[in-house]
């Protein structure tokens, strides 16, 4: 037999192999120059969007789908049908995958918040395969268009919540999870959450709400709580609205091994406990400290 006639041979110089585990194409499908287990592996993970925004109404309770405001009775008061109408708008489909179903979704809690996992099974030729990823899921309470209208574009109060000396994602994630905590009349009197680099801002259709809140954030906390009004005192002559009441919350945000300044003097925050705060001078003596004896005099 001549060389190069071998009918292995031959056969062998046919087989593709997956680039990234070396398996060919006789003991499993190839897809691409990857075995399936390696390409739904890596595929698995840009199918799906890392995190989706649920928006919705706190006044009546409709949601935001693909810009436009739906109640939630057309979605049959179940906000997961919400959830997988956004997440399946989200999955980016390779073309050699056919068809992409979103079968299960269940929303869970982590050290970082609320997410979703999340369960597609998609056809590739005649096979069907399971694709399970966990995917953020962010809420965003906003008044609709129908409700800001009814509400007068005006807000009663707004909270201000901010950091000492800034706020963290850590402190921005747990403020946000005690908000969803609150009793149901403070969570509806939310009127919209604003989140800013600084902070987060509450907008609050009324003022003995705004000082409710303000004050079950700084129990929680801790912090400092300044109220001014703004746009003036007593009542407008021209509407006789009464100024907006702006109450701003500075919540100590100090990680062990950063610097501060008390009273002038430079500190290195040696440990941080729930209500104590161990300090560390220049020349090197420890100084323990209450939350709140801290922010009295941050500089």
């Amino acid at each position: 037999m001549l060389p190069g006639t071998d009918p292995y041979i031959r056969a062998s110089r046919l087989l593709r192999f997956c680039a990234k585990c070396g398996r060919d194409e006789r003991s499993v499908p190839i897809i691409r120059h990857l075995c399936i287990d390696c390409y739904l592996e890596l595929k698995g993970r840009d199918l799906f969007p890392r995190s989706i925004t649920l928006t919705y109404c706190p006044s009546c309770g409709s949601y935001r789908v693909s810009g436009e405001w739906i109640s939630s009775e057309d979605m049959g008061n179940d906000e997961r049908v919400v959830m997988a109408y956004i997440i399946e708008s989200g999955l980016k489909i390779p073309e050699e995958i056919v068809s992409a179903d979103l079968e299960d979704l269940r929303v869970i809690r982590t050290d970082y918040g609320e997410a979703i996992d999340a369960s597609v099974r998609i056809s590739i030729g005649s096979s069907q395969y399971r694709i399970t990823r966990r995917v953020g899921l962010h809420r965003e309470r906003t008044l609709c268009p129908a409700c800001h209208k009814i509400r007068g574009k005006g807000y009663e109060a707004i909270i201000q919540i901010r950091g000492l000396p800034f706020i963290n994602e850590r402190l921005l994630r747990t403020i946000e999870e005690n908000l969803y905590k609150l009793p149901e009349a403070l969570r509806n009197s939310i009127a919209e959450i604003e989140h800013l680099r600084e902070g987060i801002d509450l907008k609050l259709v009324s003022r003995h709400a705004a000082q409710s809140i303000a004050s079950i954030i700084r129990k929680e906390f801790g912090g400092r709580i300044i109220e001014t009004e703004e746009g003036g005192t007593g009542r407008s002559m021209r509407t006789g609205k009464k100024p907006r009441l702006v109450i701003s919350i500075r919540i100590p945000s100090i990680e062990e091994g950063s610097y501060i300044r008390i009273n002038g003097q430079p500190y290195i925050v040696e440990r941080v406990d729930e209500e104590r705060i161990t300090l560390i001078n220049r020349e090197g003596k420890k100084v323990t400290m209450t939350k709140s004896d801290i922010v009295k005099s941050w500089e």
